[in-house]
């Protein structure tokens, strides 16, 4: 009986490990370090998901960090080197040049309204089958990093008039440069590993940034003061390269796919959780944090939409840019005023 059931456990383990041999790997990779925070809290429950419903498939594994900046990494995701990655939009210029246009300041009065149009307007279908056709990644899936919020060491910035004449760090990034310069700042590209030590040194006077990031990149050490005007929602892709995704079995792609739905959905919840922890924690830092008021906001947007809305026209087509505001602002209106349910 003992040998009987010996042989049973063997086959098993054989079994198991013939499953485990076969199985396509994923890797999933990152920028960040891993660590107690959203996007490893999600990944952590994308690999276990994936792992136990593909029926042994798929294998998941999580890079954090050290495998290059996420151009490199989306260049590995297009090469199949490997297979998803999930970036701010902002990583994506390079390889597909409209995705500017998330950078439009003050355009997504928030996280709703930025969600239900990523995921169901015509406009963003379009975008997504425009992204795979050209620069060869597969958009699966869409989330939220936060709204970006200026910093600086000069004085509160309650106005477009308090901008003016500051050094603020810059992405190298064309629009972000033309959104500081309408407000008469000198935009500065720095590498984001160098940023906090430049405001530190007063090479430049501060920057913008999501509250998480202005704590993780150690800005809130080195500024005085937080403007929460809220110019830019940072929007966060899911990515896969579509090879791989097509050569799997329909029940390994469909647990991929619902393993991107429990990533956005962690990543939503802890992210808008702490958006508001992380802004009371720059705060008890000891930094002075003003909450930008409605009308302050539209000061804002009144002085910055219109250049970068004619630097966007210019360099991506008036049509394409008139048509992303549009199908924003529908959005909007069925939301806040026709009260439609989504």
């Amino acid at each position: 009986m003992n040998k009987i059931l010996g042989g049973v456990i063997l086959t098993a383990m054989g079994m198991v490990f013939a499953s485990s041999a076969s199985a396509e790997t994923l890797r999933f990779a990152t920028t960040l370090p891993e660590s107690d925070n959203p996007e490893t809290h999600a990944m952590q429950a994308f690999k276990q998901y994936v792992d136990f419903h593909s029926n042994g498939e798929v294998e998941v594994q999580l890079l954090h960090g050290g495998v290059g900046g996420d151009r490199e990494i989306l260049e590995s995701v297009r090469n199949n080197i490997f297979q998803m990655t999930a970036t701010t939009d902002g990583a994506l210029a390079p390889f597909y040049p409209k995705v500017q246009a998330f950078s439009i300041p003050y355009l997504f009065p928030s996280t709703r309204v930025a969600l239900t149009f990523m995921n169901e307007t015509a406009v963003m279908k379009d975008f997504v089958r425009d992204v795979e056709d050209t620069a060869g990644l597969r958009i699966v899936g869409f989330a939220a990093d936060g709204f970006r919020n200026f910093v600086n060491n000069v004085r509160p910035l309650k106005m477009p008039a308090d901008v003016e004449g500051l050094k603020l760090r810059s992405m190298e990034s064309p629009v972000m440069m033309a959104l500081m310069k309408s407000l008469d700042a000198a935009p500065t590209p720095i590498p984001f590993p160098e940023s906090a030590m430049a405001i530190r040194q007063g090479v430049v006077d501060g920057g913008e940034n999501p509250p998480s990031t202005i704590i993780n990149g150690g800005w809130a050490d080195v500024i005085e003061y937080m403007s929460m005007d809220e110019h830019i929602f940072s929007a966060v892709f899911v990515y896969a390269n579509p090879d791989f995704l097509d050569g799997l079995s329909d029940q390994a792609r469909a647990a991929v796919i619902d393993g991107v739905q429990l990533y956005e959905a962690i990543m939503l919840a802890e992210k808008g959780v702490g958006y508001l922890e992380d802004t009371q924690k720059i705060r008890d830092m000891g930094v002075d944090v003003h909450i930008n008021s409605p009308e302050e906001k539209a000061q804002f947007r009144e002085v910055t939409q219109q250049p970068v809305l004619d630097f966007l026209s210019e360099n991506l087509g008036a049509e394409y840019v008139d048509s992303f505001v549009a199908s924003v602002r529908d959005i909007e209106e069925e939301i806040y005023t026709r009260g439609e349910s989504r």
